[in-house]
C-alpha cells in the first residue's frame, strides 16, 4: 500500500491505514508528520525518501501513541534526526511503561506492555520549544491524548491526527479510546470552524470539508453520554457498567481491550460527575455510580 500522494506543492501522504505527512521543507529536506506503527511503516517510508531523493531533517508525532511514532526508532537512526511532540506527550513517548500503566491503573502485565511499549528516550524534543520552518503550524487538539496536535502547512492541507474517526470506524469503534471527554467535544468544535483545502484525519478519508466528520463523531458522544446515563439510573458498579459498554457495542473483552475501554469509560464517568450527572457513592465498599 504505502503510496506517496501528492496534496499540495509542497504536501504530501503517505497512503496506509495510518495517513503519514511529508512536507518539504526545501528542494532536498523533508519533515515526516508521524511515522505509523514500526519498522515496516519505517522501512517503507525510508523508500519512498529515497526513491524521491529526499533528506528527513526531522519527525513531527502529532501524539505518541505507538501507531504514530513506532516507525520512529529506526527512521531517526538512520537519518540522526529528531522528533518533535508536545510535552505532555513526550512523558509517554520517553518511558516505556508509562502509556500502559496510565491505561491499566496500576504497573501494567506483560500483555499490555509488549502491545503499548514505547522506544524510551531516542532524541523526542519538545515542540514548544521548537520554532517550525515557515510553511508549517500546529494547534492543540485534546482528547484522544492528553497532548495531541494537529498539523496545517503552507498549502492549507491539515493532518488531524486521531482526532476524528470515518463513518466506517464510527459504526464499528463507537466508544473510542480518550483520556479527557470535555477536551474532545471542543476538540471536534473546533475543527468546525478550520478552514483549508483538504482534511487528513489519521485513520479515516481524506475529506475538503471537515465539519460533517467532526459533527458524526460529537453526536457519538452525545450517544455514549446517554447510554452511560441510562446505564446508571439504578445504580452500578464499575465492572457492570463496562460490561453493559461490551454489550451495548457488540465488544469481545480481552486485557487490552479491557485497558483500553476501560480507561475510557473512566473517563466518560470523571465528566458526568464533574458536570452534575452522576454521582459515586459505596454501598457495602462497593464504589457505585448513579444518574442524578
Amino acid at each position: 500500500m504505502f503510496e506517496l500522494i501528492q496534496a499540495g506543492e509542497r504536501t504530501y501522504y503517505i497512503d496506509n491505514p495510518n495517513i503519514m505527512g511529508i512536507y518539504k521543507l526545501n528542494d532536498q529536506e523533508v519533515c515526516l508528520i508521524d511515522s505509523g506503527n514500526g519498522d515496516k511503516a519505517a522501512e517503507e517510508i525510508q523508500n519512498i525518501l529515497t526513491q524521491q531523493g529526499w533528506k528527513l531533517k526531522f519527525i513531527i508525532n502529532t501524539h505518541t501513541h505507538i501507531d504514530h511514532l513506532g516507525g520512529n526508532r529506526y527512521l531517526m537512526e538512520k537519518w540522526e534526526c529528531p522528533a518533535y511532540a508536545t510535552n505532555i506527550d513526550n512523558a509517554f513517548a520517553n518511558y516505556e511503561t508509562l502509556e500502559a500503566a496510565y491505561m491499566y491503573g496500576g504497573y501494567p502485565c506483560n500483555d499490555l506492555n509488549r502491545v503499548f511499549n514505547h522506544p524510551g528516550p531516542i532524541g523526542f524534543l519538545d515542540i514548544e520549544d521548537f520554532d517550525l520552518p515557515e510553511g508549517l503550524e500546529y494547534i492543540r487538539l485534546p482528547g484522544h491524548s492528553f497532548g495531541m496536535i494537529g498539523i496545517k502547512t503552507s498549502d492549507e492541507v491539515w493532518f488531524l491526527a486521531d482526532s476524528v474517526l470515518n463513518s466506517k470506524c464510527l459504526e464499528k469503534y463507537q466508544f473510542g479510546y480518550l483520556v479527557d471527554v470535555e477536551g474532545y467535544m471542543n476538540t471536534l468544535k473546533l475543527l468546525q470552524t478550520l478552514e483549508g483545502k483538504l482534511f487528513l484525519p489519521a485513520h479515516g478519508d481524506v475529506v475538503s470539508d471537515i465539519r460533517p466528520l467532526a459533527q458524526g463523531n460529537l453526536e457519538n458522544i452525545r450517544k455514549n453520554i446517554d447510554g452511560l446515563l441510562e446505564d446508571c439510573r439504578g445504580g452500578k458498579n464499575f465492572d457492570l457498567i463496562l460490561k453493559g459498554v461490551y454489550d451495548r457495542y457488540k465488544m469481545k473483552a480481552n486485557v487490552v481491550q479491557n485497558a483500553l475501554v476501560g480507561s475510557t469509560l473512566r473517563c466518560y464517568l470523571t465528566y458526568l460527575q464533574d458536570s452534575g450527572r452522576l454521582e459515586c457513592y459505596f454501598e457495602d465498599n462497593i464504589m457505585k455510580w448513579k444518574t442524578v
